[in-house]
């Protein structure tokens, strides 16, 4: 049971470590509103990756098929609100200061909302998630440790990542000059636009 457990928690790290548009929103809430507010982000991310994980042990194939089948449409809605989100990272306002102050609920909200809709932008995601339980041999037919169990440490290892990430990236903020974080985050949101615009791009091109 134990292995199983610890392949569930890594398929959580794995599943949120490639970089992308999430990654990019988490530093960039980092560096702009603190640590906490990356950690929402990040939290976002978590429960999008537990849902596929969810969608990849119990419903292959209702899930899949649907993805399948509607794969432009969600590239194109996807991309255009990623564009969004790097339009919205891009024109914020520069940082005048390091002090921040806490996040508040409705805000960790709001950052939340904003890396799910990144992260569910990407049907990818899902593929890869499969491809991950398909490389740990993760079988809920077979496990001996409770499902809820095995779900709850996909959640744990994404958080971890997306804990880890805005931790570091906190770090790092403490250590540039304004000007230079202002420049970050115009670069992340630039690069947030053009994730938002290929994903638009190939959207089109398969209808």
């Amino acid at each position: 049971m134990f292995v199983e457990l610890l392949k569930a928690f890594l398929i959580g790290i794995i599943a949120s470590a490639p970089p992308g548009p999430v990654s990019l929103l988490v530093v960039q809430k980092t560096f702009c509103h603190g640590r906490g507010a990356g950690f929402a982000a990040g939290v976002g991310s978590a429960v999008v990756d537990t849902f596929y994980a969810v969608v990849g042990l119990f419903a292959f194939m209702l899930i899949g098929d649907f993805f399948s089948r509607n794969e432009a449409w969600i590239m194109l809605i996807g991309g255009l609100l990623v564009a969004a989100v790097g339009f919205s990272m891009f024109r914020r306002k520069p940082i005048q200061s390091l002090k921040v102050a806490d996040t508040t609920k409705a805000k960790a909200v709001k950052y939340a909302l904003q890396a799910a809709g990144c992260a569910l932008a990407n049907p990818g995601a899902l593929a890869y998630m499969f491809a991950l339980i398909a490389l740990m041999s993760l079988d809920v037919s077979e496990t001996v440790a409770p499902v809820w169990l095995i779900v709850l440490l996909v959640f744990a290892g994404a958080l971890l990542w997306w804990f880890s990430l805005a931790y570091v990236a906190n770090k790092m903020r403490n250590s540039f000059e304004i000007k230079t974080l202002n420049r970050v985050n115009k670069i992340a949101g630039a690069v947030v636009i053009v994730f938002g615009l290929v994903l638009v791009v190939r959207g089109i091109a398969m209808f």
